[in-house]
């Protein structure tokens, strides 16, 4: 295959570093400050140029950072598709076009691929001509002609008749104009001498790339630190979320047994229940008590002994790390059990206390991952 516009990697390299480069200059460019805007800023100018110096180091260490993550990608991409533009052009068939003029097959002089700024889509065209007759055209791939609109002639804007023609060794475009006379005589962008730069300028270039474009090492510690950054930006945002959630967790009281005993005592003994013993379960992972408790009222029956029981501690334990059991409470005679779980560590609390909120019919959306401490790693090259 015949590449035509695959080129080596270092190409891609050169033209993405430069990009970068180009615009991490911009931000350093001055920035002249008007009377107004210094009026207005309410700050002397030299605050104003600290902070300006501030903004600017701040920008251009994300810029080059996220320039470094995404090189890459972004040559991979580029590469690939000159790759796909060179297959669909060894792919191409020269469409028959015959010249209006003498009816002979036109020759190709020059085949493209075209395509979309705003999509994928790509094309070909073909630009062929009759020699003899001095006959022109862009056509697709099927034949038809490419619409282009008029070129216009500068002086009297009527259309201008176009045609090309080689002077050493370089193609020119001529255009002429049938109404005026004028003519106007272009040197083709395919043999335009590109202006070398300067010692100075390469000079220049290389200093500023060792100060953009980071080594693979500060790259790295880059992605760390933006990986950071991500956690504690979704982390906020999910708090933000679940401002009220938070809010619940942190008004939990934490309680021991002794203290949890100490508070169901009196408030049961007001509902009517008294001696609450507790039992402790065998050692587990997780804190469960088992108790039971005397009805001192003859006349309430089980169902309502049960509910009252239950919506009293229920009550009594809504702000602590304590809960009743799911299967709430039996009674046998005037003598009622269950079991109390107690919660101490932090993912057991934030599950009692998203479940308590969900019994109020309140969603809550945790993020699985947890948001860790970083350090701010700037890279090397960029000075703040």
């Amino acid at each position: 295959m015949n590449y035509q516009y695959l080129k080596e990697r270092s190409h891609y390299e050169d033209r993405y570093d430069r990009f970068t480069v180009e615009r991490c200059r911009w931000y350093e460019e001055p920035r002249p400050v008007s009377d107004e805007e210094l009026e207005a800023a309410e700050m002397s100018l030299a605050d104003i140029q600290r902070c300006h110096d501030l903004v600017t180091g701040w920008s251009i260490f994300q810029l080059a950072g996220d320039r470094y993550l995404q090189r890459e990608k972004s040559i991979t991409q580029w590469m690939e598709k000159d790759k796909r533009r060179d297959a669909m052009v060894e792919r191409a068939r020269v469409p028959m076009v015959r010249c209006p003029s003498c009816g002979k097959a036109m020759e190709c002089i020059y085949t493209d691929v075209r395509s979309d700024i705003d999509s994928d889509r790509e094309w070909l065209e073909f630009f062929l001509c009759c020699k003899a007759c001095k006959q022109g055209k862009d056509v697709y791939e099927n034949g038809s002609e490419v619409p282009r609109k008029p070129i216009l002639c500068e002086k009297c804007k009527h259309e201008v008749e176009t045609d090309f023609k080689k002077k050493n060794g370089k193609r020119y475009y001529i255009e002429t104009c049938k109404h005026c006379g004028h003519v106007e005589e272009t040197l083709s962008t395919l043999d335009e001498k590109k202006k070398e730069p300067t010692q100075e300028e390469i000079d220049r270039y290389e200093h500023d790339k060792k100060r953009f474009c980071l080594t693979d090492q500060q790259g790295q510690r880059y992605r760390v630190w933006h990986e950071e950054m991500k956690h504690l930006d979704d982390a906020k945002k999910e708090q933000e979320a679940n401002g009220e959630f938070y809010d619940k967790l942190m008004e939990v009281k934490k309680l021991n047994i002794a203290g949890l005993e100490k508070l169901l005592k009196p408030a049961l003994k007001k509902k009517g229940y008294d001696d609450l013993h507790f039992t402790m379960s065998p050692p587990a992972q997780q804190i469960i008590l088992n108790f039971t408790v005397r009805d001192m009222e003859e006349k309430r029956e089980d169902y309502d002994s049960r509910k009252t029981l239950e919506k009293t501690i229920e009550g009594i334990l809504e702000d602590k790390n304590w809960a009743l059991a799911s299967e709430g409470v039996s009674y046998r005679l005037g003598m009622l059990d269950g079991r109390i779980r107690g919660y101490e560590s932090k993912e057991d609390l934030e599950q009692l206390t998203k479940s308590r909120m969900k019994k109020k019919g309140k969603l809550v959306k945790l993020s699985k991952s947890n948001s860790s401490k970083y350090s701010s790693m700037f890279p090397d090259n960029v000075e703040l």
